[in-house]
């Protein structure tokens, strides 16, 4: 079951008023202030870390069996989708694991439609494994930050205005210009600072001074 979000499992926060959600017009301070860019960077910091907790595409990967293999199973996946495909012999070197434990590893992947074994166009003599449609999909899903799947079924809880200010606010987000990093200065390493003369700790006097 995913939950929802409302009010009452996700607090407005310390010093907010009600928002679009609970009858106010827009997010303020308890006295009646608009909420400062400070303030909303507060709250939608917070919030991030609920929303990707709560939505993350680990989660729907790992609940209900939908993804019922192995971590190592899961491994092989991920490297044939970025390396391409490999022997039996490439994927024990990269494992690290012996050659028929690898092969083993793989005819589970088979019974699971993920992978297939197919020949070498260059050299048919050598047998590749190589992801199916089911296996890429499986890659796919994992590459992904958020689960499509979660969010479909709570944005459907959700009013078709809630739902369009929710997208609306993301949109904002991912298309204002951010500030430019300020530059890194590193800091002197030991031989450096050895190099550099002495501070004087004097100063020197000014022309026409006293001496």
């Amino acid at each position: 079951m995913v939950a929802t979000t409302d009010h009452a499992k996700i607090p407005p926060g310390p010093g907010l008023g009600p928002g679009p959600a609970d009858g106010g017009a827009a997010r303020t301070l308890d006295d009646g202030r608009e909420m400062s860019p400070d303030d909303a960077a507060r709250v939608v910091a917070r919030l991030f870390q609920v929303v990707y907790r709560r939505y993350h595409s680990a989660r729907s990967l790992a609940s209900g069996g939908e993804l019922p293999i192995t971590r190592r199973g899961l491994e092989v996946l991920i490297h044939l989708g970025s390396a391409g495909p490999l022997t039996i012999g490439e994927l024990a070197t990269h494992l690290g694991l012996r050659r028929n434990s690898t092969s083993e590893l793989v005819a589970r992947l088979e019974d699971k439609s993920l992978v297939a074994r197919i020949r070498d166009e260059r050299d048919e003599r050598r047998v590749l494994v190589w992801l199916t449609d089911a296996g890429r999909d499986v890659v796919a899903r994992v590459g992904q930050v958020l689960a499509p799947d979660l969010l479909a079924q709570v944005m459907g809880s959700l009013a078709p205005r809630d739902r369009a200010t929710v997208v609306r606010g993301f949109e904002l987000l991912a298309g204002a210009e951010t500030p430019a990093a300020p530059p890194i200065v590193a800091a002197p390493d030991s031989a450096t600072a050895a190099a550099r003369p002495p501070r004087p700790t004097h100063r020197a006097p000014m022309e026409g001074g006293p001496t």
